[in-house]
């Protein structure tokens, strides 16, 4: 029994070609694309087993996907009656077809962008015909390094370019076919605001949270135990990866996000910070950890998420990069994983980030305080930030007590007592949980800087 595995790319530097949200999406479906069709066209040949992704459901490969790009960048595969050549040429293929789709929008020759795209997309095939225990975790050493070894890529982005162009790929057959209809893609400020109109600031009760967009990466966490429990049978973990894509897809059209991936335990997706139900983004996050749990049914792994919050007019590609980074190089590296980083650019320039464990205290209580402020059900004082500040010498070595008298003594105005209460109470958990900590301390700052930007505060 052969196994044969492949990794697609070069996705991230795609997706810095784009500038709007429809060029985002199309430089990331590009590539689902791709995968799709090789999928399709390997699963119909006898004696090929798909391992990932998940390839039982004819529905899968209508061309009608509704806009969700949900084949991830890797398959596996494996079988006793195909050679590597024939995958090859299948995977040819299936580039090729996406090329003919991307020259018919920009109105080039097939040939020339078909010739482009061979040398820019890159895929590495890796084949091996020894007995594996565990196929997906076996293999993905050897792919992990083939991605390593990616040459200077020649300039097939020329092309890509002038297909990543909103007007292009609204009238393409490209996206077309994904929707089934004319693609309609909101902009970042219909997003943010939830409203039609790309205007700001229109309508009646409008926030200044409406001003700023979230932009969410999300991985799963220590999958390879819950992979390791399957061994050979890891078709099933792929179905149930399907599975939780299904449902996220859902969660996240409810909340009136954009979904530009869904593919295994990998999301990405433009979401309003502040929706006009008073649910915020990290509600959000929470109804998608459900949908994982109550999918996989394995409490070992969860979700970690990496958010950008950025006002409307920053530049899309910075803040596609900054959610990147964050869950990347920060809340997958949080102690037990299950985190959310949140970085934050404000609008003259600043930004600050931090991280939260999502079974902390201080996650739950950031959540609430965060919900309540922006729906104006509590009110913290403007100037909480600055005095906290300049009180530190009193509270900052951890002494609970001490804690306790800063609030009690310098918060201690009927404002503060009546008007600021709920909020301060809140705030002094959080100032508990900080105290005799640096690195506590400047996560406590940057999360009451967050909420304070969000309300309005200057």
């Amino acid at each position: 029994m052969k196994t044969i595995a492949m990794t697609l790319g070069p996705i991230v530097s795609t997706l810095s070609l784009g500038r709007k949200t429809s060029e985002i999406w199309a430089a990331s479906y590009l590539f689902s694309l791709i995968m799709k069709k090789n999928v399709d066209k390997l699963r119909k040949i006898d004696g090929v087993q798909f391992i990932v992704p998940y390839a039982e459901d004819d529905a899968l490969f209508d061309a009608k996907d509704g806009g969700i790009g949900r084949f991830h960048d890797r398959f596996i595969l494996q079988s006793d009656t195909i050679d590597l050549e024939t995958v090859r040429r299948k995977v040819d293929e299936a580039r090729d077809e996406v090329a003919d789709l991307v020259a018919k929008a920009i109105g080039e020759k097939e040939e020339k962008i078909r010739e482009e795209l061979r040398g820019y997309v890159q895929s590495y095939l890796y084949e091996t015909e020894e007995p594996l225990d565990n196929p997906i975790l076996d293999t993905s050493p050897w792919l992990d390094a083939l991605e390593l070894h990616t040459p200077p890529l020649p300039n097939g982005d020329g092309s890509l370019r002038r297909f990543l162009r909103r007007n292009v790929i609204v009238r393409s057959e490209f996206a077309q076919k994904s929707f089934g209809a004319k693609p309609s893609f909101q902009s970042i400020p219909a997003i943010a605001a939830q409203e039609e109109d790309k205007e700001i600031e229109r309508s009646e009760g409008f926030k200044n949270a409406y001003r700023y967009i979230a932009i969410v990466h999300a991985d799963g966490d220590n999958l390879g135990k819950v992979i390791k429990e399957y061994g050979q049978k890891g078709n099933k973990f792929s179905k149930k990866l399907f599975d939780f894509g299904e449902r996220a897809a859902k969660t996240l059209k409810d909340f009136g996000a954009q979904t530009l991936f869904v593919g295994g335990d990998d999301l990405l997706f433009f979401s309003p910070v502040l929706h006009r139900d008073g649910r915020t983004v990290f509600d959000l996050v929470e109804a998608l950890d459900e949908d994982y749990a109550q999918t996989l049914q394995k409490p070992e792994t969860t979700l970690s998420f990496g958010i950008s919050v950025t006002y409307y007019k920053y530049p899309l590609y910075e803040a596609l990069e900054r959610s990147r980074n964050a869950l990347s190089e920060n809340a997958k590296f949080h102690p037990g994983k299950n985190a959310v980083t949140l970085t934050v650019q404000k609008h003259s320039g600043q930004s600050f980030a931090f991280t939260l464990g999502k079974e902390e205290a201080s996650y739950e209580t950031f959540k609430e305080l965060l919900r309540v402020v922006l729906n104006e059900k509590t009110e913290i004082p403007h100037s909480i930030h600055h005095k906290l500040d300049a009180l530190s010498s009193l509270w900052q070595d951890g002494d609970h007590q001490k804690i306790s008298n800063v609030f009690d003594n310098f918060f201690n105005e009927e404002i503060h007592k009546n008007k600021f209460a709920e909020g301060l109470k809140s705030i002094r958990k959080l100032t508990e949980k900080a105290a005799g900590n640096k690195q506590a301390k400047a996560r406590l700052f940057a999360m009451l800087s967050t909420i304070k930007l969000l309300r309005g505060d200057r």
